[in-house]
């Protein structure tokens, strides 16, 4: 279902081969771990876009987008010349992170199959979040290798146009940019209907966010960021700059596309719901406390008997962290809200963060506990973790089976999305646009 990353760098050395004259290879840098990292360049025109694949290694649908548009750009000399721009693909920035995702990859696409074999980066282990902050309010300088390789690919051709494809678990799509020109933001939209993909229409990542059209988020710039650090308001020092805000020192136009893996009807309903947004606010965030709490008591008792080292151990520690930021961030959001009902799809959003992050932490304590065991490590405490760990994952689990759609989106679909949104915004920046 979605290629391995072995088959993408497979792939992308076979297209290399195929067509010569438009498209080279070169080594950008190397992971951690010690894979190389490489970049597939298209065209010969004088202005560039640069995409980049698996920033969050729990959101591989760009594998396949990266493939697909590199095989478009190189066979269509009117996305090359025509538009007097070269394509360089970075088919995934973090091969070790989505190594770890890989036992969900080939199906089936189901809620418990992809939170068994879940892994997602703590912030400060990301290769998206690890820009350098140099403000001392908020100052950041871990930056990681495939960060520092990414930066210097920045550096070096200076982008008209940066794309860091990623996917959201449920609902709908939606696309944060970082500017952009007129009528940039409204060709988003025109492109999801087209592709019959559903906006989602209740922010979740983007709470609080500007919008530039329905389901378009505008980021907000590092000085935002860095300010909201200064006042509290942020957790700093678990990550530093996006490779947006690094960017934006060469006017670079940034398009995230967030395109959901399962359909949900509800994601773009802007009926009544029937409660308050305020309450459905703080509602989710009593939830997320509790999950929190539950989760971090059992994590403290299996913390002391851990002795695999693996990178799940950050990972569980920050996904609780981000649970209670979510939850904070739930009770100042309904404190400013003005008093009316929320929609159906700002309901069904507020309500998948819930479900999305208990499972997360849970799915990844019970791979570390599954790794433990497996080398020897599992005494009694351990054993009786094991066991009322388990008995919450089948809970939330079948919570989630029982609240949220399976419907999965062909992934033919989404990859159809995330290509059309980039041709959609490198139109209006090509010099004729």
């Amino acid at each position: 279902m979605i290629p391995t990353v072995d088959q993408v760098v497979s792939d992308v050395e076979k297209l290399t081969a195929d067509r010569p004259e438009v498209c080279r290879t070169r080594r950008i840098g190397t992971s951690r771990l010690g894979e190389p990292l490489r970049m597939l360049s298209v065209g010969h025109g004088r202005r560039n876009a640069l995409v980049v694949g698996c920033p969050h290694p729990n959101e591989p649908i760009g594998l396949h987008t990266v493939l697909d548009l590199a095989k478009r750009v190189a066979a269509t000399p009117e996305l090359r010349e025509g538009m007097d721009f070269s394509w360089h693909f970075v088919p995934c920035i973090d091969p070790d992170g989505t190594r770890l995702n890989e036992g969900w990859f080939d199906g089936p696409l189901t809620i418990r199959n992809y939170h068994e074999n879940f892994y997602r980066p703590a912030f400060d282990d990301q290769p998206e979040w690890t820009f350098p902050v140099l403000d001392e309010r908020a100052f950041f300088d871990r930056t990681l290798p495939e960060t520092q390789a990414l930066a210097r690919v920045i550096d070096e051709l200076r982008p008209t146009f940066q794309y860091s494809l990623h996917n959201a678990d449920f609902g709908g799509v939606f696309f944060i940019l970082n500017g952009g020109l007129p009528g940039m933001a409204e060709d988003l939209g025109t492109v999801a209907a087209e592709q019959r993909v559903p906006l989602s229409l209740g922010p979740v990542d983007t709470l609080g966010w500007e919008t530039a059209a329905p389901a378009v988020y505008l980021m907000p710039p590092a000085e935002t960021v860095i300010q909201e650090a200064a006042r509290g308001t942020r957790d700093s020092v678990r990550h530093g700059g996006s490779s947006a805000h690094y960017a934006e020192r060469y006017g670079t136009t940034t398009l995230i596309t967030e395109v959901p893996m399962w359909h949900d009807a509800r994601a773009d309903d802007l009926s009544d719901s029937g409660r308050s947004y305020a309450d459905t606010l703080r509602h989710a965030a009593a939830e997320l406390r509790d999950d929190s709490a539950v989760l971090s008591d059992l994590y403290e008792q299996m913390r002391p008997r851990l002795v695999v080292p693996t990178p799940m151990r950050r990972s569980i520690t920050d996904t609780l962290a981000t649970a209670s930021s979510a939850a904070a961030a739930n009770d100042a959001m309904a404190e400013r809200t003005p008093a009316r009902p929320a929609t159906v799809a700002e309901a069904f959003a507020t309500s998948t963060l819930v479900h999305m992050l208990r499972l997360r932490a849970s799915g990844m304590m019970r791979r570390q506990l599954a790794v433990e065991h497996a080398a020897g490590n599992q005494p009694p405490t351990s054993r009786k973790v094991k066991r009322h760990l388990d008995g919450l994952f089948d809970t939330w689990c079948a919570a989630a089976e029982t609240d949220l759609s399976q419907d999965a989106f062909p992934v033919r679909q989404l990859v159809s999305v995330q290509s059309e949104a980039a041709l959609a915004v490198v139109r209006r920046l090509a010099p004729c646009g």
